[in-house]
């Protein structure tokens, strides 16, 4: 269901209403003490939703967490966090927020009868920018209860949303159980951290990844120009970049024909950035992808019509750079790194209305969390 962007139908408009409307008087019943009011309203918007509160025993607030195990119910839960009034008496948080190591050891213990209290840990970067967590546990047998017991106690440390951005895995190992008397050598190098250490390592890790970036183009549209290197599919020849060496062509097998618009049916695609997620933009940008279709049986009059129209989205390089291209079996398709979504998605479709796409032409997102949501080029034009 979308409720953060497009142009909503009645029945998109009615469920949005509905989900506020129970969001209010689950949170109504929050602050009147019925805790378990509350949760059973909002787990009723959406099985992928649920609310966990916590009391610490310190005297610090209480906190209620919107949790969702999947990462494209985020905007329904922004949706209904919204909804709190000012004096539930709980601090709010989107997704599970850091927790203190006693508190997540405890958890831990409580939850999976497994004793972390002194487990080790190295991390290091793996594939796209994902960081890859080994906890070794003092006389573990590397057992899936401890593995389960080590993943949780990572996403407590971390806080939900850095660990599903950032952590591709967590591992689990068995290490030496040790004798109470510990020696340290201060002047030994270092290859493992603490638990306690684990937040600030990962924070300052991502933060030093995304630093090491290029600085982004804003201001310099990536579009393709005149001097396209080409490759030959069958008898077309169709352009593969403008000759830099950061632009990589892509052939595969279509997964679909079904004219869905969302890249199942792709045969062809060129990018110059492979990655595109937040772990890979110094500058935030979010990154969409335009998607039509183009029944043209000829290949090279469809390149030709793509062309053109990625050639005209470079008035908008102040809003947008053109980071992709694809045919599909019977769509084509532009990627592009928005640096505001707020005011680049209304010039984007204000352009593309004035180029004169076909009726089925649709925005849709890289991002995970916004997976579920979309807009239609045309109003009243079902491209689902």
């Amino acid at each position: 269901m979308r409720v953060k962007y497009g142009e909503l139908s009645a029945e998109e408009q009615s469920a949005r209403a509905d989900a506020q409307r129970i969001a209010r008087e689950g949170w109504l019943a929050l602050r009147d003490g019925d805790r378990d009011r509350a949760q059973e309203l909002l787990a009723s918007v959406d099985e992928r939703v649920s609310l966990e509160l916590e009391t610490p025993a310190n005297g610090d607030q209480a906190v209620a967490s919107l949790l969702t195990d999947d990462a494209s119910a985020w905007p329904l839960a922004e949706l209904l966090l919204a909804e709190a009034p000012r004096d539930l008496g709980y601090a709010l948080s989107l997704g599970r927020a850091p927790r203190a190591l006693e508190a997540a050891l405890a958890e831990i213990r409580e939850v999976h009868d497994v004793e972390l209290t002194r487990a080790s840990v190295r991390a290091g970067f793996g594939r796209g920018h994902l960081l890859e967590v080994t906890l070794g546990v003092p006389g573990g047998a590397g057992s899936e209860i401890e593995q389960n017991a080590a993943e949780n106690l990572v996403l407590s440390l971390l806080g939900e949303r850095l660990f599903e951005t950032w952590i591709g895995a967590v591992h689990v190992v068995p290490a030496p159980r040790g004798g109470s008397l510990r020696v340290l050598d201060v002047n030994a190098p270092r290859h493992e951290l603490t638990l306690r250490e684990l937040l600030a390592t990962v924070t300052a890790a991502s933060l030093g990844a995304l630093q090491g970036l290029p600085p982004s183009r804003r201001g310099a549209s990536r579009v393709r120009n005149g001097d396209a290197r080409a490759v030959e599919l069958g008898d077309v020849v169709v352009a593969d970049g403008n000759g830099r060496d950061d632009w990589t062509l892509l052939e595969m097998e279509p997964a679909s024909e079904d004219g869905a618009l969302d890249k199942s049916d792709l045969v062809l695609a060129s990018t110059c950035t492979p990655e595109l997620s937040q772990r890979f933009t110094r500058d935030g940008e979010r990154f969409v992808y335009v998607a039509y279709v183009d029944p043209e049986r000829s290949m090279s009059k469809r390149v030709a019509k793509r062309t053109a129209i990625e050639m005209a989205l470079s008035d908008l390089v102040t809003d947008a750079i053109v980071t992709g291209v694809g045919l599909g079996v019977s769509s084509c398709y532009l990627d592009l790194a928005l640096f505001n979504l707020e005011t680049g998605l209304p010039r984007l479709i204000s352009k593309l209305r004035e180029l004169e796409l076909p009726r089925r032409s649709v925005i849709r997102f890289f991002d995970t969390e916004l997976a579920d949501e979309w807009l239609n080029i045309w109003p009243d034009t079902d491209t689902a």
